[in-house]
């Protein structure tokens, strides 16, 4: 079946279901509003700490301006005294005659008279304590935010698997809703779905380490793990990932192009800040669920075991 007929009967299969999806398509786009404003609420109480070390003086701003108004008076003081004092000391001088002498009128006294006074300036010491807590601050909203980061990742991997299980109940014309789904994939079932979930995450990470490549392939390769987890409920997290690895086999490459070509939607998805997901998540979730049925109707042949011991999924 090529990938336009499975996204019509895609379409096929959701008229009439578009209600029972609602909640469950419009969770991430409401997650996400939260933890943006979140983010951006943390950033602007970061800004406004206070910060001690920015109402810090250096005593020499304080010795200066002091210094500017007792220099401005000092300056007034010696004009007046120096014109005082020579008019005093010509008047004496023009009724001695010896003071004309060449000994004592040399260049060394007119220096003496002319070169302005030193003033003797003595800086204080001041001791200027203050704390740093615009650091610790900091610190403490980016270890929230990257908390709240952790904890919304391993929000999104568990919601992947709740959209395929959705997807599931669509397909084979069942009543589902984001309540039902929700009990089902955690409550029911979460010892399951929790471990199989946290060890593909762990496995593609690190298969991710050489170079990506070898991640993505892991990550295809592990993409059937939550259907077959939901098809079979013997099925241990191990077994489904061993099952889905011997699935995928021969069909990732067609996978990755099918998911691909959903990527025009994925970016109405990201610019219409999530409100387009409400039709989207839907839309791929059981398209891809029924690409996974053509690979279970071309390998049925895996699955004479489960047959013989009365799964009837199969």
């Amino acid at each position: 079946m090529i990938r336009n007929e499975l996204k019509k009967k895609a379409q096929t299969h959701l008229h009439g279901h578009y209600g029972n999806w609602s909640l469950i398509a419009i969770l991430p786009c409401a997650v996400l509003f939260i933890y943006f404003f979140s983010i951006i609420f943390l950033f602007q109480s970061s800004a406004h700490v206070s910060d001690p070390s920015n109402d810090y003086h250096s005593w020499q701003d304080e010795y200066t301006e002091k210094s500017n108004r007792t220099y401005s008076n000092y300056e007034k003081g010696y004009d007046d005294g120096y014109s005082d004092g020579y008019d005093d000391g010509y008047d004496e001088a023009f009724y001695q005659d010896d003071y004309y002498e060449e000994d004592n009128f040399t260049e060394k006294n007119l220096h003496s008279l002319t070169s302005p006074a030193s003033v003797s300036r003595k800086n204080g010491t001041h001791t200027v304590t203050y704390t740093q807590t615009t650091t610790v601050a900091n610190g403490f909203f980016a270890f929230l935010a990257f908390l709240i980061g952790t904890i919304l990742c391993l929000g999104t991997i568990m919601y992947r698997g709740m959209v395929q299980w959705a997807a599931v109940d669509n397909v084979e014309n069942r009543s589902f809703n984001l309540k039902t789904v929700f009990l089902a994939f955690i409550r029911e079932n979460g010892k399951r779905t929790v471990i199989a979930n946290l060890l593909v995450t762990l496995y593609t990470f690190l298969w991710s380490l050489l170079f990506v490549i070898p991640g993505v392939i892991k990550q295809l390769s592990y993409s059937m793990t939550n259907y077959l987890l939901k098809k079979d409920s013997e099925l241990s997290p191990k077994e489904a990932m061993a099952l889905s690895q011997a699935l995928m086999q021969g069909y990732k490459l067609e996978y990755l192009v099918f998911s691909y070509s959903f990527v025009l939607w994925q970016f109405a998805t990201f610019f219409s800040f999530g409100l387009a997901g409400i039709y989207v998540i839907p839309y791929y979730g059981v398209s891809e669920i029924l690409f996974f049925e053509q690979i279970i109707a071309e390998k049925h042949h895996l699955f004479s075991q489960e047959r013989e011991a009365g799964f009837a999924d199969f």
